[in-house]
């Protein structure tokens, strides 16, 4: 299984960028079926260290929840693939980051990648006319969620295949106090 952890977005901040998905302008704007702030890659691993993870990461602790800015949109390259991110600044991510990673080497996981800086993505738009898509990105450079703060991560099962990909919340761990556990709203 190939697992990624990553901060869920808050419920308004997750509406208001829906609200985007669901009028992108036409087909080629392929939308992203999930939409969260990817921190660290784990790579693939064998169940049992896995739960050696689990166990590890429900003891990470940070002082203050993280705050999530939205502060606008961008284009970037991945795995081959053009994608529409908003783009989000967020105290603590780099310390959160660094100490997932250090919990996972604690654990025995062999390999692990920070997938910061990282936006938030909205749609794969390989596909989209550049002009239309610079059109899209000057009509709403000027629009932003609200600041919104999280306590908790989450780890993703992913698959690989992009033809058909599939998500799955393997855990949620709330690394600050806070909000209650969120897990009925993804």
């Amino acid at each position: 299984m190939h697992l990624i952890a990553g901060l869920p977005l808050p419920v308004e901040m997750r509406l208001f960028l829906h609200g985007f998905q669901d009028f992108f302008p036409s087909r080629e704007w392929k939308a992203m079926p999930l939409l969260y702030l990817p921190l660290v890659s784990f790579g693939r691993m064998q169940p049992q260290v896995w739960e050696e993870l689990d166990q590890t990461l429900y003891t990470l602790h940070l002082p203050a929840p993280a705050t999530l800015r939205h502060t606008g949109f961008d284009v970037s390259l991945k795995r081959n693939r053009i994608m529409l991110e908003a783009t989000v600044e967020a105290s603590v991510i780099d310390h959160l980051s660094v100490k997932i990673r250090n919990q996972a080497r604690l654990a025995g996981v062999s390999s692990t990648h920070s997938l910061l800086p990282s936006g938030v993505a909205l749609a794969d738009i390989t596909d989209v006319d550049p002009n239309v898509c610079n059109l899209w990105l000057a009509t709403h450079r000027h629009l932003f969620a609200q600041t919104e703060e999280v306590c908790e991560f989450t780890v993703f099962k992913t698959g690989k295949n992009r033809e058909n990909p599939f998500w799955e919340v393997m855990a949620e761990y709330q690394f600050a106090d806070g909000f209650p556990h969120t897990s009925n709203l993804l």
